[in-house]
């Protein structure tokens, strides 16, 4: 096994890490960022409804510590597991990967891994996480009563056994769909918690956003292809293989599409989601290049803004819609 960048070690150009940019990498801060937006696009439908701005502002943030708990705990088990050591074997293909991904979004590796944290602290970590989603789920409770404890139990299992034992959902094939029903669910939640009343205009943003992460999911794991098939782990890629997952993706942006333009018949405000398209188009065009040694890591920020850009901009059609509404 090749020696791991002084990068992903917790170095750069020799200098320590500042304790800031460890916090980064130790909480994937950046990737937090989808699962904020997705409670954002609920809370900003039932905005439109019920202005209840407390419990809209407590939401976002309860989700972000619920973020900051998921991709946490899964660098621990997969850490646990090993799957995550496999995927730097190579410098060279890391270095380029670099060069394709932005700093502030590519995944330097396991915090755990590269010795930037103890098993111990992690576990500490987590605690604190877990506490602070509590404390910040207590007020919201208490608005929506039992609904939202049982919404909030459903919420954690899909969380915490994406990767945690015995369950281990990502391991069995299922990993896609958690993360796309989790997404999605956090979204129609988001609206539901606040205005406590069925809407197919929310169930469809969901979808929308559940799928469009998922995609995120799919095309990531491809990356880690290798690793995860060398740790025995069945997810889409593993199972299928590269070039029937790459089909996959095309039929399920296909569909997202579909699903944005059935948002019409609610409101054409949501035209604008549709800015997301070229990303689409790109993710496609570079899996299909064959002759690119990095076919599998290009797609990333492409796909990255088609999930990212669905949800910001499905939170400016609502904006929009608002707007004009009182022009």
């Amino acid at each position: 096994m090749q020696e791991v960048p002084a990068m992903v070690k917790g170095e750069t150009d020799g200098n320590e890490l500042s304790l800031g940019r460890k916090m980064m990498d130790i909480l994937r801060i950046s990737y937090t960022i989808t699962f904020v937006l997705a409670s954002v696009t609920g809370v900003a439908l039932a905005l439109t409804i019920r202005q209840e701005w407390l419990i809209a502002a407590l939401i976002p943030i309860d989700v972000f510590f619920l973020a900051l708990f998921v991709n946490f705990s899964n660098d621990y088990f997969d850490h646990k597991s090993g799957v995550d050591k496999l995927r730097f074997d190579d410098r060279d293909e890391y270095e380029q990967a670099r060069e394709v991904l932005t700093e502030k979004f590519y995944w330097s590796g396991n915090a755990f891994d590269n010795g930037l944290i103890t098993e111990r602290q992690g576990k500490i970590i987590m605690l604190v996480i877990a506490t602070m989603a509590v404390l910040f789920a207590v007020p919201i409770v208490m608005y929506g009563g039992w609904m939202v404890i049982a919404l909030g139990a459903i919420g954690f299992f899909l969380s915490y056994f994406y990767t945690a034992p015995p369950i281990n959902l990502g391991a069995r094939g299922l990993g896609e769909i958690d993360v796309a029903v989790s997404f999605a669910f956090m979204s129609f939640f988001s609206y539901f918690v606040i205005v406590q009343d069925f809407s197919w205009e929310a169930v469809l943003i969901s979808v929308c956003i559940g799928l469009a992460v998922g995609l995120v999911r799919i095309v990531d794991e491809m990356t880690g292809y290798e690793a995860h098939k060398e740790s025995g782990e069945r997810n889409l890629c593993v199972i299928f293989g590269l070039d029937k997952v790459v089909r996959i993706i095309e039929l399920l942006l296909i569909l997202l599409y579909l699903l944005v333009g059935m948002l019409l018949v609610f409101d054409l405000t949501y035209i604008v989601v549709f800015l997301t398209l070229p990303a689409a188009v790109r993710t496609v065009r570079y899996l299909r290049n064959r002759d690119d040694e990095l076919r599998l890591v290009r797609p990333v920020p492409e796909i990255l803004k088609v999930a990212v850009g669905t949800e910001i901009l499905v939170v400016i059609a609502l904006i929009a819609r608002t707007v004009l509404t009182f022009a």
